[in-house]
């Protein structure tokens, strides 16, 4: 008999946390009658790994919330954190955007916490979809600097030049 082998993968949803078991399997563990052999009626079981709720929390994020943050914050990105709130302007964004989570990871997890973020979505955690409406936010994130409109992820470095940041730009 030749030499088979198959990949075995099982996915099982676990609580919030999806589980995936990857096993070889030589083809002399496999039933040889499911490849057309009659000989032998062994089947190879998968495993599945379980996931706890303890280890579930610690990756995903609660429904309506972002996901975490985590990036090291350096000096420069919180000074200009601080700086974007100095000035008014503002980062629409919507906790399930991956482009979002994306532009809070170039600041960092303490510079974050000094953002003026608005969340959009509808069933976000504080969330202002009215205010999302008004200034006329059309996708994920938006930026409202100076009067002026940024879509999509900005470099620390653009958010510096268009909000007259004069700091350090070591980001």
């Amino acid at each position: 008999m030749k030499t088979l082998h198959a990949l075995v993968l099982t996915g099982a949803l676990v609580s919030t946390g999806l589980a995936l078991a990857v096993s070889v399997v030589r083809s002399d563990a496999i039933a040889p009658s499911f490849f057309g052999s009659k000989e032998g009626t062994t089947i190879a079981q998968p495993t599945v790994a379980p996931i706890t709720v303890a280890q579930s929390e610690s990756t995903v994020a609660p429904v309506g919330t972002l996901p975490p943050i985590t990036t090291t914050s350096s000096t420069a990105a919180i000074a200009l954190a601080k700086h974007l709130k100095r000035v008014g302007a503002k980062m629409y964004g919507a906790y399930w955007c991956p482009h979002c989570h994306e532009q809070l990871q170039l600041f960092g997890q303490k510079a974050v916490a000094q953002l003026p973020y608005v969340e959009c979505a509808n069933d976000g955690k504080n969330s202002r979809p009215n205010l999302c409406e008004a200034e006329k936010i059309e996708g994920y994130p938006t930026w409202k600097i100076r009067g002026k409109t940024y879509m999509g992820t900005q470099s620390l470095d653009e958010l510096a030049t268009a909000s007259g940041y004069k700091g350090s730009r070591s980001f």
